[in-house]
């Protein structure tokens, strides 16, 4: 890519894994450009959502509508960075954008998943709204649609390294996705979400973004994760066979991740 034009990445995750997190660190950057889960905003309370007990409505966002924004030009800003949750794709790759890199943030899923059922039973939010496997496969699936298919490379971090070793983790990102690094990435300033969609800051949504806002560097937006066994016994079922079923996939890309 010319150095005159900025470069272009997504970064797709599954929920709980500390990508708003990283975003949050990535967003610190004043020449960068970050959209904050377009797509889901889109899925989720765009005109065409499918789910009538919507919480929120953001009229005008459609897919058409959100990639329109993400292969837009930005003067000033060198990097454009999009986070999303790749469960608001549906499968449907033609709706990825033109001109960017695909990037992937898994977690655990006994942590992910346990996470996002504590989420759900606060929120009280409908059981369709749960992604099945935690959105563990929907990753694996569109990551082997990035490497296979549209044969780039694959860049997988995973979120124990990013809090127990941010600085050769993100510098390793960086090298991968050709952005510059900044000493920033480690300590940003909190509620850090200027470009977040006013419907994002809203309470009930930023009740799962609580501990994420508030952060100011990795060591205090979480607890650093452990090696030791973790107990899901006390899940609900469904939470169980959903980290029963996500297992074998999280397995293969945290293989293929960045080494810190």
């Amino acid at each position: 890519m010319a150095t005159s034009q900025p470069r272009r990445v997504m970064l797709w995750a599954h929920p709980r894994c500390l990508s708003t997190v990283f975003e949050l660190s990535l967003a610190s950057r004043q020449e960068t450009k970050v959209f904050h889960e377009l797509y889901s905003l889109a899925l989720y309370c765009g005109d065409d959502t499918p789910f009538e007990d919507a919480m929120a409505r953001a009229p005008g966002y459609t897919i058409k509508y959100v990639i329109e924004m993400l292969e837009s030009d930005y003067p000033g800003k060198d990097v454009i960075l999009c986070k999303d949750m790749v469960c608001s794709l549906g499968g449907g790759y033609d709706r990825l954008p033109k001109g960017y890199d695909h990037t992937f943030l898994i977690r655990d899923p006994r942590r992910s998943i346990a996470s996002l059922c504590e989420a759900h039973k606060i929120l009280d939010v409908p059981s369709s709204m749960f992604p099945s496997t935690g959105g563990v496969k929907q990753l694996y699936d569109l990551h082997n649609y990035v490497t296979d298919t549209l044969n780039q490379k694959s860049i997988i971090i995973d979120a124990s390294d990013l809090t127990n070793q941010p600085e050769k983790t993100i510098r390793k990102y960086c090298e991968a996705v050709e952005i510059p690094y900044c000493d920033s990435y480690l300590n940003w300033k909190p509620n850090n979400i200027d470009h977040w969609h006013t419907i994002c800051k809203e309470t009930q949504f930023t009740a799962f973004y609580g501990d994420a806002i508030r952060s100011t560097n990795f060591k205090s937006s979480c607890h650093r994760e452990q090696n030791q066994a973790i107990d899901i016994s006390n899940l609900p079922q469904r939470g169980q066979l959903s980290i029963e079923a996500a297992l074998p996939y999280y397995n293969e890309l945290f293989e293929k991740r960045l080494r810190p």
